[in-house]
């Protein structure tokens, strides 16, 4: 989700030409600069790229789901041994998703 194009996250097409002229064209690009590279960029206050992160964040986060809900999904097609991650990528790597009955933790490390 984080490849999608900024202009999708609802930013103004003003925004967009100026970030494209940076070549920061995607979610992605946007989200791995400081608050300081942001201000420098778009020309904003750091209270306005405090909440321009926030929607480009929003943007491409994906829809939250309580374990709960996976449950249920998983209640209704019971020959899966997996409970998706929503994030195809990991899914496939996975093959197939989080084994059911496994204790699980994923952590994400950003390297620039």
């Amino acid at each position: 989700m984080a490849a999608k194009k900024l202009r999708r996250a609802r930013l103004s097409q003003e925004l967009c030409e100026r970030l494209s002229r940076h070549q920061i064209t995607t979610c992605q690009d946007f989200l791995c600069l400081s608050l300081l590279e942001l201000m420098k960029v778009t020309g904003q206050s750091y209270y306005d790229v405090q909440k321009l992160l926030c929607r480009v964040s929003r943007a491409c986060a994906p829809k939250m789901q309580t374990a709960y809900e996976m449950k249920l999904r998983k209640s209704v097609n019971p020959s899966s041994a997996f409970l998706s991650t929503t994030l195809h990528s990991l899914d496939k790597v996975l093959q197939g998703g989080v084994p059911c009955g496994s204790l699980t933790e994923v952590t994400c490390t950003i390297s620039n």
